[in-house]
């Protein structure tokens, strides 16, 4: 049988699942879908495994039947799956084998990463002090899930190498992340003009290797931060109207409930007229300077860890079947987004690790699982003016 060629990050071999270490999120609250292969082996079983799943109503998946707590009835008192530890992994359905890994198939080869939904994935990946390494590799093309993604197929052939450029701007620590963020967007506002149409495999050539060459970096990238200038009143309107508009409603949960305290620091509420002085508040935030530069600082490499996971696991810039200017515009949104609740966090006293884990869980869940969140900060840019319009809004240097 052939073999899948795989691209991935080093960490997803490291990666073991362990719920009696993360209290097992996945097994909580989630619909955990039961394949029609496993059901037939699991129905041979007796009905003492099936008497807890149901038929999909939308296609030939079972889903299982969760308790009145919410909790999977196959996980013991140990936060271990009863069905692993009597059957051997092999014996899980593909969901539950696959997750927290997401696989996506293009033409020859896949990428597999893991998402932060899983707590013990999130911190393998965003407390390494080390930059990202990736690898190539085999994998059987038997029993692997696949997630769906849209990416045109004329990028295909090149995808790996416009990734690494990519993830290549995003690690290079000698800029701020901030900075870097500036210069990826120059790069992919490139890199939808020599794409238009057909792809020119000779400009994607020398565009990719401009942006990783010392000269460049050198020569050009000052330019590019020079003609970007942050607008720190632009700044507090849009994200005012972010946080008071998409986060106005969205259900937190019971579980999450600390949360709460820490979203409202960057919901403004109205003063006694009814009205929010943009002035007033980015007066505030420029107070706030050196402490968001010691943030900055302090979890630069976690911001760099969640971007780069974050273009890869979720394909960018062909996360949406827009433009390549339109998924960067939310990309760079999440970034924000994701960014500010961090420094609400660790303003708020909710810096512990676990507690920072607790709050990416969430956040991830919203925008990566679910999609509820990611649906709205979707929603919201398709507003906004072209990328280096909103770089000016967005992005502080």
């Amino acid at each position: 049988m052939e073999n899948f060629l795989c691209f991935q990050p080093q960490y997803v071999n490291e990666f073991f699942c362990d719920g009696s270490n993360c209290d097992a999120h996945c097994c909580k609250g989630w619909n955990i879908f039961i394949d029609k292969e496993t059901y037939t082996r699991y129905s041979k079983l007796g009905a003492n495994i099936t008497a807890h799943m149901k038929p999909h109503e939308d296609n030939d998946d079972y889903l299982v039947t969760l308790d009145e707590r919410g909790i999977c009835p196959f996980l013991n008192e140990n936060k271990l799956c009863r069905l692993q530890l009597e059957h051997g992994e092999d014996f899980l359905s593909l969901i539950c084998r696959t997750y927290p890994r997401q696989n996506y198939h293009f033409g020859k080869f896949i990428e597999r990463s893991l998402t932060l939904t899983c707590p013990l994935a999130a911190e393998l990946i965003l407390f390494r002090r080390e930059p990202m390494q990736f690898e190539l590799t085999t994998l059987p093309q038997e029993n692997i899930a696949f997630a769906k993604l849209k990416v045109p197929e004329k990028f295909f052939d090149r995808m790996i190498d416009i990734q690494i450029a990519m993830i290549s701007i995003l690690q290079e620590r000698t800029l701020s992340i901030g900075q870097r963020l500036i210069v990826l967007g120059f790069f992919l506002d490139k890199l939808e003009e020599i794409s238009a149409g057909s792809i020119d495999d000779d400009k994607l050539t020398k565009l990719i290797a401009a942006y990783e060459s010392k000269n460049f970096l050198a020569e050009q990238v000052p330019q590019m931060l020079a003609s970007v200038r942050f607008n720190v009143k632009k700044f507090i309107g849009m994200m005012l109207k972010i946080f008071n508009d998409i986060f106005g409603n969205l259900n937190i949960g019971d579980n999450h409930r600390r949360l709460d305290a820490v979203i409202d620091t960057l919901k403004i509420k109205p003063d006694e007229n009814n009205s929010v002085s943009v002035a007033t508040v980015a007066a505030n935030y420029e107070q706030l300077a050196d402490t968001r530069k010691n943030f900055l600082a302090q979890y630069s490499t976690l911001l760099e860890n969640y971007l780069v996971n974050e273009i890869f696991l979720n394909c960018y810039p062909w996360r949406f079947t827009e433009t390549i200017a339109n998924n960067f515009i939310v990309l760079l949104t999440t970034y924000k987004i994701f960014e500010l609740l961090l420094f609400a966090a660790v303003q708020s006293g909710f810096d512990a690790k676990d507690d920072l884990l607790t709050l990416i869980e969430w956040f991830t869940t919203q925008t990566d699982h679910n999609g509820e969140l990611q649906r709205r900060i979707f929603n919201h840019c398709q507003n906004h003016g072209d990328i280096f319009t909103l770089m000016e809004s967005l992005i502080e240097q």
